[in-house]
């Protein structure tokens, strides 16, 4: 896989700020899994952030802001969002070709596949999909924990999966930067398994984001520099276990509320990013897209999100444009060990999404269809048929271009 020098990533440093200075309530920042009616303090539109302006304007806008969200809400401590002084953007090349980000869906070297794995090694499991689409950075969501721990979390939860460790080698010899934790099996090893999780994952040289140990943790965004501005990703999960959301001192994932979603946008807007992309672990299994996807896509795009790249539902879903900001719904799995649930409703398909930043920011989305049914590739996928990429991919969007088995969106994505 193809790097860059300016590829590398960055940890936001304005998440350490002090309690007093946070801006949620501890309940509408952890536990709830459903969305505040309060207004977010924060700019909706705002992808860019401009650290030009004079330090009393500054000011002056930040009062402002906060007395809107005070006059919508009621209630001045309630607000989502506050301002803080922005980290300097990185130096921007315009003449410098555009920045790729492979975007890879649900990861998990476990379950069913793992006699496979032990027997024929790790990097088996990627001998279908070799060499995968070129890309500067490669983010993935990582289901499950990297663990040697054994005790259930949550013993009446139906799935419950860990991986050995060296699954997380295998992840960063195929050339992957970072991966998500925020979905709902981040715990299945409870908070030791999580700490685990991170701690081989950061050893192999791959970087986290979306859980941690605490709320602060797990809201803390993934940056990543590019030629044309720093892109932050924040990743979320939708909440369907409190027992596996973080809070104040409680180990966790991050739960996409508004409150959540607006303080994401700050803290990768205060370490100077200039995209803004969410990441998140939703829907229903092998099903449809949702009222519930919808309701919370608009929340991402209320908070000032440029994109929103989904998965969890382990199948792929649509493309589409929520108040102005695209939403691809599901990746569907890329390489996943368990035998899955397909039908000829939920065919057994994922996809490969790159996006190309450029000086004017997301210029194309390009998706690159997989065979991920495990009845069919035994725990190897492989890349579809040109037949079955156009089936696939023509599905996603109406307004799709598909060459040689590659789908391509070109900005803007209406």
């Amino acid at each position: 896989m193809g790097s860059s020098a300016a590829s590398s990533p960055t940890r936001s440093a304005s998440a350490s700020r002090s309690p007093s200075a946070r801006a949620c309530s501890r309940s509408s920042r952890s536990s709830s899994p459903s969305p505040s009616p309060r207004c977010a303090a924060s700019a909706p539109t705002g992808r860019r952030l401009t650290t030009e302006a004079p330090p009393v304007l500054r000011l002056a806008l930040v009062a402002l802001v906060l007395a809107l969200a005070a006059g919508c809400t009621g209630e001045r401590e309630e607000s989502c969002g506050e301002d803080a002084e922005a980290a300097a953007p990185p130096t921007e090349r315009s003449d410098a070709p555009a920045f790729r980000i492979l975007w890879l869906g649900d990861t998990l070297f476990a379950d069913a596949a793992e006699p496979h794995l032990v027997s024929n090694g790790y990097a088996w499991a990627f001998d279908g999909l070799r060499p995968l689409p070129d890309a500067d950075y490669v983010v993935a969501n990582a289901e499950g924990p990297i663990t040697t721990e054994t005790a259930v979390y949550d013993p009446s939860q139906p799935w419950s999966y860990a991986a050995r460790p060296e699954a997380a080698l295998a992840l960063a010899v195929e050339g992957v930067s970072a991966v998500g934790l925020a979905n709902n099996h981040a715990l299945d090893r409870g908070p030791a398994g999580l700490a685990d999780t991170i701690a081989h994952l950061a050893a192999a040289g791959v970087v986290t984001f979306g859980a941690g140990t605490d709320i602060d943790e797990a809201l803390r965004p993934l940056l990543v520099e590019t030629p044309h501005g720093r892109v932050g990703v924040v990743a979320f999960g939708q909440g369907d276990g409190v027992r596996e959301n973080a809070g104040e001192g409680r180990p966790g994932v991050a739960v996409l509320t508004r409150c959540n979603a607006a303080e994401g946008a700050h803290l990768a807007r205060d370490a100077g990013a200039r995209w803004l992309v969410a990441f998140v672990h939703w829907g229903v299994n092998y099903g449809e897209v949702t009222h519930a996807q919808r309701r919370q896509a608009g929340l991402l795009a209320e908070a000032g999100y440029g994109l929103t790249i989904g998965h969890g539902p382990h199948i792929a879903q649509p493309v589409e444009v929520v108040d102005g900001m695209p939403v691809l719904y599901s990746l569907g799995n890329f390489v996943f060990g368990t035998p899955g649930r397909f039908t000829a409703d939920a065919p057994g398909f994922g996809l490969m999404a790159t996006t190309a930043f450029g000086p004017a920011g997301l210029e194309e989305l390009r998706l690159h269809c997989i065979r991920s049914d495990n009845d069919e590739v035994a725990f190897q996928p492989r890349p579809c048929s040109p037949a079955e990429a156009d089936a696939a991919l023509r599905a996603v969007h109406a307004d799709i271009v598909v060459e040689d088995g590659v789908g391509m969106l070109r900005w803007p994505i209406r």
